[in-house]
């Protein structure tokens, strides 16, 4: 790959941006193994024969097409780091000039910026905005860039550029339920893909020999909701609502042991950020008070564990949230 860091130059306008830039924005088209369409979304060119795009458009597939008007080539997955939600494709032929990418210190809260990708399948549709936010995790990191430019389904894995013409970031969400609430994943993460889906890959051939060299326990071990004593209670109707609207930050652990950040409000938002991968997904939830419920709707993919309905319990000032319909669960105090 040739993408690299470049400097700030003279700034272009829209239709200059747009005539230099769009050569290297190809639409993205996922196929299963009967050769139906199962996905679409964008992606950039960031060296020879080398696009990248976000993971959850490639959920699924079998294989997998880049094309640009008139011009397609088959592609592969070459690297893969999910939990950032970054893939980079291998298409062999493809002659497209490579983006460069600006460092992710010279951005400004207010410049403007671009996006251009494939909304709804309309390739090489170009919008601007300002670059509204730089979402920050809890150390003080920047995790996501937060843009008013237009993003639509379809936009997922397309260039978010600066003035300059330089990538700022990949854009892969938006919020159904919001105005103008639109993100995209830094594009300095892109030169970390590869050693990051490698470590990825070993961890995951570690954890999988790990388990496998290891006999079943003689008897199941006890989840915490096996475990409620004669103190437990569940929490229904008003005092259900009146606990969980209110939590504000609560570190919560989850059943692999790792920690999860979550944010409750009182609107009925949340946000959930892991606090190994810095993972991060927004997320609604829902307080069904006759039946005892509370239901996570998580925006990113990575997060699906988490997307269901939960009864809530607690013992000794120790909660937990167990899933009405998966072994999932995690626990927390107040």
């Amino acid at each position: 790959m040739t993408a690299g860091i470049s400097l700030p130059g003279l700034a272009l306008d829209s239709a200059q941006l747009y005539e230099r830039e769009s050569p290297s924005i190809w639409v993205v088209t996922v196929f299963d193994a009967q050769g139906g369409r199962i996905g679409l979304g964008s992606s950039v060119v960031i060296g020879p024969e080398a696009l990248v795009t976000n993971c959850h458009v490639l959920r699924n597939g079998k294989a997998i097409a880049i094309r640009r008007e008139n011009t397609a080539h088959s592609a592969r997955l070459l690297h893969a780091d999910v939990e950032r939600d970054l893939c980079i494709l291998q298409a062999r032929g493809l002659a497209a000039p490579a983006v460069k990418i600006a460092p992710l210190a010279s951005l400004r809260v207010g410049q403007k910026v671009y996006a251009i990708g494939a909304p709804r399948g309309y390739e090489l549709t170009l919008s601007d905005g300002l670059l509204s936010s730089l979402n920050k995790d809890a150390a003080g990191r920047v995790v996501r860039l937060q843009t008013t430019a237009p993003i639509s389904p379809g936009s997922s894995g397309g260039g978010l550029f600066d003035t300059d013409g330089q990538l700022i970031g990949i854009t892969y969400l938006m919020r159904a339920d919001a105005q103008n609430l639109n993100f995209a994943v830094p594009a300095q993460w892109i030169a970390e893909v590869p050693a990051r889906s490698a470590l990825a890959l070993q961890r995951f051939r570690s954890e999988t020999a790990a388990a496998a060299a290891v006999p079943p326990p003689a008897q199941p071990q006890p989840q915490p909701a096996q475990m409620q004593g004669a103190q437990d209670r569940q929490l229904t109707g008003a005092e259900l609502a009146a606990h969980f609207t209110h939590l504000g930050r609560i570190d919560a652990t989850a059943p692999s042991g790792i920690t999860l950040w979550l944010d409750i409000r009182e609107g009925g938002s949340l946000d959930v950020t892991n606090s190994v991968s810095r993972g991060y997904s927004p997320g609604r939830y829902r307080i069904e008070q006759e039946s005892g419920q509370v239901c996570f709707d998580m925006d990113n993919p990575k997060f699906k564990s988490m997307q269901t309905c939960y009864r809530l319990s607690e013992a000794g000032g120790r909660y937990v949230m167990r899933s009405v319909s998966s072994p999932y669960y995690f626990s927390y105090a107040k």
